[in-house]
């Protein structure tokens, strides 16, 4: 990583609450109403309306409540999802949970357990960004500035490890000038390799780190790096974050 670039990723963990701040955690508990077009195309509308979701800061581990049903859980490992009822009984798991996505498109219907792989990982990679940048195995570019509608983005570009579960290897992410995430493109293997944009706004603080609260992802145009807002894929209303 050159200087430059690093002087942006130390800056936008800076403005996202800092290294020695988010170090202090273990864990981190969101409540989000989450919605959005894609439930219904995979079969599964409403799933997310009402959930809380807990992942772990140090690995990809996590857990939701509620989803699919009020008293419903499950459980989320890169390499195996799980599915419990309300008497914490197991439903279903899937074990090489990403190796199911095969030959899927967009319009591909999804089971439970692939609903619970994909809104696990995409929770967790969301919630941790940008300090998930620091993950061994993670490369790191920074590209030209972009403006959006006339606001100056400073961009980077990430290469994730292999057997890192996330929507693909490559990745943008754009900061404004308080070094704040406020885009995030990315193109979800699972889907297909469809292109994809998240739009994030809203920044809170919750226990000393900034994160975006409401987040709606739209389809990208590759073509010209713009993106149509009459289709929300996914909205993502954050309620509370709690850090542990």
């Amino acid at each position: 990583m050159d200087t430059k670039t690093q002087e942006l990723v130390n800056r936008v963990i800076e403005a996202h609450g800092g290294l020695e701040n988010a170090g202090k955690f273990n864990t981190f508990k969101l409540h989000a109403k989450i919605g959005g077009a894609i439930w219904a195309i995979k079969g599964h509308q409403n799933a997310l309306s009402d959930v809380e979701f807990v992942g772990f800061l140090k690995e990809q581990k996590g857990s939701w409540k509620h989803l699919f049903q009020h008293g419903y859980s499950s459980t989320f490992e890169p390499e195996k999802v799980a599915l419990y009822d309300t008497q914490g009984l197991l439903l279903e798991e899937l074990v090489a949970p990403r190796e199911s996505f095969q030959q899927h498109s967009v319009e591909t219907p999804w089971s439970r357990s692939q609903l619970i792989y994909f809104s696990s990982y995409a929770t967790w990679n969301y919630a941790t960004a940008p300090f998930n940048f620091l993950v061994p195995g993670v490369e790191i570019n920074r590209l030209e500035d972009w403006n959006e509608q006339g606001e100056t983005l400073q961009r980077i570009e990430v290469f994730y490890p292999e057997g890192f579960a996330t929507h693909s290897k490559r990745q943008v992410f754009y900061f404004d000038l308080n070094g704040l995430l406020v885009r995030h493109d990315y193109w979800p293997e699972v889907l297909g390799g469809s292109s994809a944009t998240q739009i994030v706004e809203d920044h809170k603080n919750y226990d000393g780190i900034i994160t975006g609260t409401k987040r709606n992802i739209y389809v990208l145009n590759d073509e010209d790096n713009t993106y149509q807002t009459d289709l929300v894929l996914v909205s993502i209303d954050i309620l509370d974050v709690n850090f542990q």
